[in-house]
């Protein structure tokens, strides 16, 4: 109908010999055909992303669904939730035995008790919380791009993109806190941004991703410098008192519930050395994923020429991967860049579109764009498999079992098999020993005195980390390795000297 107008519109003006009019009119056509053009790319780009996204997300739900512990950190959270439905506080006195160490808020673990209830504890229902917070920030992600572009094409593009990034791979089918905290900071950006009459529900949605992990500050920081930046002192004083309100009610709680105990478990139990080594190994990965995203956000600064409210957030987000400088930190510090990235990267896509003096060459270069993230999206859909994780992990799950008193890397598996979490977080633990703020325990007397029947050590290239120096010195003098797994955080497991077995004849 449009098209038989715009027909109908160019024959009255050559009937009526007006030609300027038809060369206005079919000029406008001809400006308009490269938007055209660049809405249909988009629209192929984001069909094809969604598709990528969706195989990404089956490929986790199936990683989700491993019955076995698949990264050190679940054990811990899972003990927690544990101690949460036997009536135990996640957050004990500090060198009080057993030993639990908790470096995380309450959400997480709440949630995680929440989800295994009185029954059988399992990693797949908490696991499926981090996999669902990875949608929510994918959509999330859709609704800010497409605020800051006004192209549903690049909001849904982006946001799928997210999903199928390795970094987000990595993470989204574990049992960890990242990913809801970023979805619960990222809901407070898109209140400020998109809500702006439920404004009050940004302070509590910050002071939430907060109470799941300490490191989501760049999004309330953003805030402030925006408001700042437009001198809106009311609304930064509401809502600057709304936040401390409810996270200071909060932590005041948990401080007196816990005995003045939670605040060494959040701020505490990071003693572990700063290595430049760790934070240039994990930014390196997170740079070789994103090469695209990176010229976008380039484009978008240098087409910009200041500093828009999304790359404000980008670069509190680039500030927060301090926290990556840590000897125990890992690229998931680098999931809140990501999302900042497939923001930003939108809005370089949408700077380019904006290019009218030469449409041909803008049109390339946007379909060319296109082309690149829709490739990329769909060749990594599904990287990651259990193969070379989980193929020795009955063996090993059952071994566990036939022992009592068990030292072990892998806290998941002492949960599994019924064992006592005798020591929680070995990693946390053996800092705070090597530090000197705490004394060697029963710990490393357990190992002198050959008192615990097994030992589970998960990474041999780094025990160091995970051991104290005496618990290592009493491991090699008391222990030997009695059976070898292929099995994620459960490789090699030392039994005591005295019940060392005869060789078969």
């Amino acid at each position: 109908m449009v098209d038989e107008f715009r027909y109908t519109r160019v024959g009255f003006a050559l009937a009526a010999g007006d030609y300027s009019s038809y060369q206005r009119i079919e000029l406008k056509n001809y400006k308009a055909s490269p938007e055209r053009m660049t809405q249909i790319c988009w629209g192929l780009v984001a069909v094809c992303l969604v598709y990528a996204a969706s195989a990404s997300v089956a490929n986790g739900f199936q990683l989700a669904r491993q019955p076995y512990q698949l990264d050190y950190e679940e054990g811990n959270i899972l003990n927690a939730g544990v101690r949460i439905n036997a009536g135990l506080t996640p957050y004990p006195v500090p060198q009080s035995w057993p030993v639990v160490l908790n470096s995380y808020g309450p959400i997480p673990y709440l949630i995680t008790a929440g989800l295994i209830g009185s029954g059988e504890a399992e990693f797949f229902r908490p696991r499926m919380v981090s996999l669902l917070a990875a949608l929510l920030v994918a959509f999330e992600i859709a609704v800010l791009a497409w605020g800051f572009t006004d192209s549903a094409g690049l909001g849904i593009s982006f946001g799928a993109l997210f999903l199928t990034l390795p970094l987000v791979q990595q993470w989204a089918p574990l049992l960890r806190v990242d990913l809801l905290g970023l979805a619960v900071s990222l809901a407070g950006l898109v209140v400020f941004f998109r809500l702006p009459r439920v404004h009050f529900l940004c302070a509590p949605l910050f002071a939430l991703a907060l109470l799941c992990k300490v490191t989501f500050l760049a999004a309330p920081l953003t805030c402030i410098a925006i408001l700042i930046r437009r001198r809106r002192w009311r609304a930064l004083l509401v809502a600057s008192v709304a936040g401390a309100a409810v996270l200071g009610t909060a932590v005041g709680a948990l401080q007196v519930s816990t005995h003045g105990a939670f605040l060494f478990h959040q701020f505490g139990t990071h003693p572990d050395r700063l290595s430049f080594t760790n934070y240039r190994n994990h930014a390196s990965q997170l740079l070789l994923e994103t090469p695209v995203l990176l010229a976008l956000t380039w484009i978008a600064i240098l087409r910009l020429r200041r500093l828009a409210d999304p790359l404000i957030y980008l670069l509190f987000a680039v500030l927060g991967t301090v926290t990556a400088l840590k000897l125990g930190s890992e690229s998931n510090h680098f999931l809140e860049v990501a999302a900042a990235l497939c923001v930003s990267s939108a809005i370089g896509v949408y700077e380019l579109q904006k290019m009218k003096s030469r449409p041909e060459a803008m049109v390339g270069m946007v379909v060319f764009c296109g082309v690149m993230i829709a490739g990329y999206g769909i060749a990594n859909r599904a990287l990651y498999s259990s193969r070379g994780l989980v193929d020795e992990c009955p063996l090993a799950y059952a071994y566990i079992r036939d022992h009592d008193r068990v030292l072990s890397e892998n806290v998941g598996a002492l949960i599994l098999t019924a064992r006592p979490v005798l020591l929680s977080n070995p990693f946390v633990y053996a800092q705070l020993v090597r530090s000197g703020r705490w004394p060697t325990g029963r710990v490393e007397q357990m190992l002198q005195e050959s008192r615990a029947d097994l030992v589970i050590i998960g990474k041999p290239s780094i025990s160091e980390q995970r051991w104290s120096q005496p618990a290592l010195a009493a491991l090699a003098s008391n222990y030997h390795v009695s059976r070898q797994f292929v099995c994620a955080d459960a490789r090699l497991g030392y039994e005591p000297n005295s019940i060392r077995r005869a060789p078969a004849r």
